[in-house]
């Protein structure tokens, strides 16, 4: 689950209708989009009704081609709806969908004519009504301003001028879900010749890994600062994306046999570090932000359950590697992890930032 900080209702008076924070931007700004905001919107708009509820599409998933093939279209009817949804007040206030539907993916949309005519003064409106700190709004115009002049030929991105630990949160969600929808379209192209079998083990190890990931990054990352929804995401992906390489790896080149006494020592510097990272988290658990320990135990019994289903998955897929070679490379990589944790609860980001923990085993 992203945390993040409650944020105040700031609605612009005039034309602008949504909840960008005009009314602290600069007075240039502000000029600006009260001028934008005269621009017509196209005929298709008044065709839309305002929605009861929010609209059970998603205009950021039909963009984006998650959970389905992207259909930049049916991202425009989407977000007509979503606009109007929260002009409504209707729905949630801060979700990715509310946050990235309606006037910003409009603004997208239009900015890149991806599936309608490009029409930039458009996209100047869209951007002034939709989410943003005054900074945000102010360095998407001027990034409108030089696609509309020629000076900035490329790609326009919502996320591309986020000033805010509010918005970096919500950029690394949608960066997640993508990296989640290249994973399970990478994963059904390697697992579909398996025997059945050996497909439902590893659904069972993949919802697991899951679990310890979003325990790792809900409970062993300090939570001080704006940025915290983004670095705990960071963190939860870093175990995703290490996992589902290391799949990859094993389908070509297998582990090599280890000594039964790499285990027991690898499970001795497990339990040594655990201590020690459990020790200090109590000594600095009321600091603001801080690891909390029961968040690292959780974390700890979901890696068990996590290390078990993939030892029962091995025995059928990968039947020539005896147990106790996983338990060491499983233990090790846990211990990596817990090396970044100890960083985190004896926080300084800057420290934690050179990146401790570089990833799984390569095989595993």
């Amino acid at each position: 689950m992203i945390r993040l900080s409650t944020a105040a209702l700031l609605i612009c008076a005039g034309s602008v209708p949504a909840f960008a924070q005009l009314e602290y931007a600069g007075p240039e700004t502000r000029a600006t989009c009260e001028r934008y905001a005269q621009t017509s919107l196209p005929a298709e708009a008044a065709a839309i009704p305002t929605p009861k509820v929010w609209p059970a599409c998603s205009s950021y998933k039909l963009y984006s081609g998650i959970e389905s093939g992207v259909d930049f279209q049916a991202a425009r009817r989407c977000a007509w709806s979503e606009r109007l949804a929260v002009q409504a007040r209707i729905g949630p206030r801060y979700s990715t969908g509310s946050v990235f539907g309606g006037s910003a993916m409009l603004a997208v949309l239009y900015a890149n004519g991806e599936g309608v005519e490009r029409d930039v003064a458009l996209a100047m409106r869209f951007s002034c009504e939709s989410e943003g700190a005054p900074a945000e709004i102010s360095g998407r115009l001027e990034h409108l301003q030089q696609i509309q002049t020629g000076k900035t030929p490329g790609h326009f991105g919502y996320c591309d001028d986020v000033t805010s630990g509010f918005m970096q949160g919500f950029c690394a969600a949608v960066d997640a879900e993508l990296s989640e929808q290249t994973r399970l379209d990478e994963v059904q192209r390697l697992t579909s010749f398996w025997p059945r079998a050996q497909q439902t083990a590893f659904a069972r190890v993949q919802k697991v890994e899951k679990a310890y990931a979003d325990a790792h990054g809900g409970g062993e990352i300090n939570i001080a600062g704006t940025g915290r929804a983004m670095f705990e995401i960071e963190a939860t992906q870093k175990l995703r994306d290490g996992f589902y390489d290391a799949v990859r790896g094993l389908e070509k080149r297998l582990p090599d046999a280890t000594d039964e006494s790499e285990e027991k020592a690898a499970n001795s510097d497990l339990n040594d570090l655990y201590r020690k990272v459990i020790a200090l988290a109590e000594t600095k658990k009321s600091e603001y932000g801080a690891v909390q320990p029961d968040g690292i135990r959780l974390a700890e019994r979901a890696w068990l359950v996590y290390r078990d289903a993939w030892i029962k998955f091995a025995a059928i897929r990968y039947p020539s590697v005896p147990p106790h070679v996983w338990i060491s490379l499983l233990t090790n990589d846990r211990v990596g992890v817990l090396k970044d944790t100890l960083c985190e609860v004896d926080w300084d980001r800057a420290k934690c930032d050179d990146e401790v923990y570089e990833g799984p085993h390569p095989l595993l």
